[in-house]
């Protein structure tokens, strides 16, 4: 049996061609967007071409019911439940109802909260949407990975409604590419600061770069990583400011490094050892300031730390988390340093685990830039500067 093909401005107008030639209950094949005319007429709109078949005639004498169908369900459901439903005048859907039921499929998709363990340690293939219909098994698969890697439920239902309601029906049969589109919707609620771009031009908006952080973030190794990021990347003369001058052996770290990257460091104690070593240091491109660490959960550590750096002028503070930090310490460090007016994070540890969802969580709840990705001990190859596929890859590869 041979599929015709049908043509129309949208996919309503087209689907009632089909029940028009073929009734309400045909087999729709393929529903896609086609240009409106010849390939130089550009000026015309797309339109929707739909392929489909008359609808099989089972036997009347068959009373054979699967047990996943009711008593009449057939071949074609689809376009049949869309004009024709269960009511007394049996009148068409509106617009607003058909949507109703493509939003119904995404819903679901995103669904069964109560079974989630369930699911991850036992994923099946497919996974019935409506109890007609099937959702393709990679899009169920990309949803586990999703959820298992600890994307927020809201944001994979969401991803994956964009997915449903904006992609060619081919893709979902191809999973390489149905997954290079839910990663590059995903990309979409990240967002990523660019330090360099903020110290193009004659005069640099951003000319200090203040580290903050709780004990054991990875601070001083960042600022290392920093230093010989722009030394290596730029040439820009580095300069660096050690102001962590209470934990045991900082100095010393910090010593270390320095020499390392052949730079000078510069120990202060007190704000105007802090301002006077800046205006010292005025042909530098780049400062980098190490601070002390802050509890998140002590806010008077955090408004002393506040008034130690107040008269730093043309700065940028990153707040340095550890990708091992859990989603609900990660807040509330953010919430705690937000009296510093933190422009951007910087993820570090990237290499002690495998679980990365958090990160993404926190970026799109809080609407707060990545700055930077830190994973290894190699200064020279460890640190790189955030991009949002580099994340998304991630957590689906």
């Amino acid at each position: 049996m041979q599929p015709k093909t049908f043509r129309a401005s949208n996919t309503q107008a087209a689907l009632e061609l089909v029940q028009n030639e073929l009734g309400p209950e045909a087999m729709i094949l393929s529903v896609k967007q086609v240009p409106g005319g010849a390939v130089w007429e550009t000026w015309k709109k797309s339109e929707v071409e739909v392929q489909a078949i008359p609808a099989y005639q089972f036997p009347e004498q068959s009373s054979t019911v699967s047990a996943n169908q009711k008593p009449g369900d057939k071949p074609g459901k689809l376009i049949h439940s869309l004009y024709n439903p269960p009511t007394a005048n049996k009148q068409p859907l509106a617009r607003t109802e058909i949507q109703g039921y493509l939003e119904q499929i995404a819903t679901q998709i995103s669904q069964n909260k109560n079974h989630q363990s369930a699911e991850l340690s036992n994923p099946a293939p497919t996974q019935s949407v409506t109890g007609k219909y099937d959702v393709p098994a990679a899009l169920v698969q990309a949803r586990l990975e999703l959820l298992s890697q600890g994307v927020d439920p809201e944001l994979v239902k969401n991803i994956l409604k964009r997915v449903s309601q904006t992609t060619n029906p081919k893709i979902f049969s191809q999973e390489s590419r149905l997954r290079e589109v839910i990663r590059k919707q995903l990309e979409t609620v990240l967002r990523v600061l660019r330090i360099e771009s903020a110290q193009n031009g004659a005069v640099p908006t951003a000319r200090v770069l203040i580290i903050v952080g709780s004990s054991g973030v990875g601070k001083t190794s960042l600022c290392a990583r920093l230093a010989s990021h722009f030394m290596a990347t730029q040439p820009k003369k580095i300069a660096w400011i050690c102001a962590d001058t209470i934990r045991t052996g900082a100095i010393a770290q910090t010593k270390a490094y320095t020499e390392s990257l052949n730079l000078q460091p510069h120990i202060v104690y007190t704000p105007a050892d802090l301002k006077g070593v800046i205006e010292y240091e005025e042909k530098a491109d780049l400062i980098v300031v190490d601070t002390p660490a802050r509890n998140p959960y002590e806010p008077e550590e955090v408004v002393e730390l506040s008034t130690f750096l107040t008269e730093i002028p043309k700065k940028i503070t990153l707040l340095a988390l550890p990708a091992t930090l859990k989603l609900t310490d990660m807040q509330q460090a953010l919430a705690a340093f937000s009296p510093l007016k933190i422009e951007g994070i910087a993820i570090t540890k990237m290499d002690e685990t495998r679980q990365y969802g958090h990160i993404v969580n926190l970026v799109w709840k809080n609407k707060i830039p990545l700055a930077y990705f830190c994973d290894g001990t190699n200064l020279l190859e460890s640190l790189h500067p955030a991009e949002a596929s580099h994340l998304v890859n991630l957590i689906l590869p």
